[in-house]
């Protein structure tokens, strides 16, 4: 099987952009999944599974008080500790 694979260009922030934004559909698909969508189900597997290679592959940020509004809003809503401003 090929590995088809695209370098693309993108700042700190659009990735942390597009994190919130997969986490905010993970969450979507979660319920509707729940609810007895198979078809989410398998898009829920498969988006889980991007965010994996995604959070593989991201630099680690550093935390603190310099630390993004997303990683607050993360920590805040996942019990991940508390926040520091």
């Amino acid at each position: 099987m090929l590995d088809d694979t695209h370098n693309v260009d993108l700042t700190a922030q659009d990735l942390e952009l597009i994190e919130a934004a997969l986490h905010t559909h993970e969450k979507i698909l979660s319920v509707q999944s729940r609810a007895g969508g198979g078809a989410a189900r398998a898009r829920l597997n498969a988006l889980k599974g991007l965010m994996r290679r995604l959070r593989r592959q991201t630099p680690t940020w550093p935390e603190g008080p310099g630390q993004s509004w997303v990683h607050r809003v993360r920590a805040l809503f996942s019990g991940g500790g508390s926040l520091r401003f």
